[in-house]
């Protein structure tokens, strides 16, 4: 994965390419990420949650996921979309889904993901095939093992509020990778109860 990430960062040091880095990602231009979703086509269409729809794209010859946001009115949620993303650029562990690049273009907010291709644990526990015991153990473990990174590890801390089944993804080795942990202050409610803490990221429960 860590050749991934530099095909996408040796790629956009060329300035003649539409997007520029910040803070170690790629930004893109929204024509850009629109063009590797085929116009963000239903057929491209990996779900859709609290904070906006996924796609199923492909970037310099790599495949992606790339996140929809949610639109929000105000031009402070520009800003607000920085710092967040300021904070995710800073994370890294095999069991935390990468943040690649961004958008931030008009009232367009996306993100660029990586691309986890077995679909969710949600998927898994509910669909026809029975998870088994050796990989439910191995998702259980991972999972843990991301938060504890996310809760106690990482500088600064976040706290993932919103730990579901649809928000652990799965690869092709049944390894978890644990999405949606950096969004939360973006679109939340102010949680003042917690402000003890380093940062608060995640959704309200």
């Amino acid at each position: 994965m860590a050749c991934l990430m530099n095909c996408f960062r040796n790629t956009e040091t060329n300035p003649s390419i539409d997007s520029r880095e910040r803070f170690g990602l790629g930004e893109y231009s929204y024509g850009k990420l629109a063009d590797s979703t085929d116009k963000f086509s239903n057929a491209n269409l990996l779900g859709e949650g609290g904070f906006g729809q996924v796609y199923k794209g492909s970037l310099n010859g790599n495949v992606v996921a790339v996140k929809k946001l949610k639109q929000l009115p105000d031009e402070q949620s520009k800003e607000g979309l920085e710092q967040e993303i300021k904070v995710v650029s800073s994370v890294s562990h095999k069991n935390l889904v990468k943040l690649f690049g961004y958008c931030i273009e008009g009232p367009n907010r996306l993100l660029v993901l990586e691309y986890v291709p077995q679909r969710s644990l949600k998927f898994h526990l509910h669909g026809n095939n029975i998870l088994e015991w050796k990989n439910r153990m191995k998702i259980a473990i991972g999972s843990a093992k991301g938060l504890e990174y996310l809760h106690e590890l990482c500088k600064p801390k976040i706290i993932h509020c919103d730990i579901k089944a649809d928000n652990i993804l799965i690869d092709d080795n049944f390894e978890p990778k644990v999405a949606d942990f950096g969004l939360a202050l973006f679109f939340q409610k102010s949680v003042a109860s917690l402000t003890s803490l380093d940062q608060i990221r995640g959704t309200e429960v």
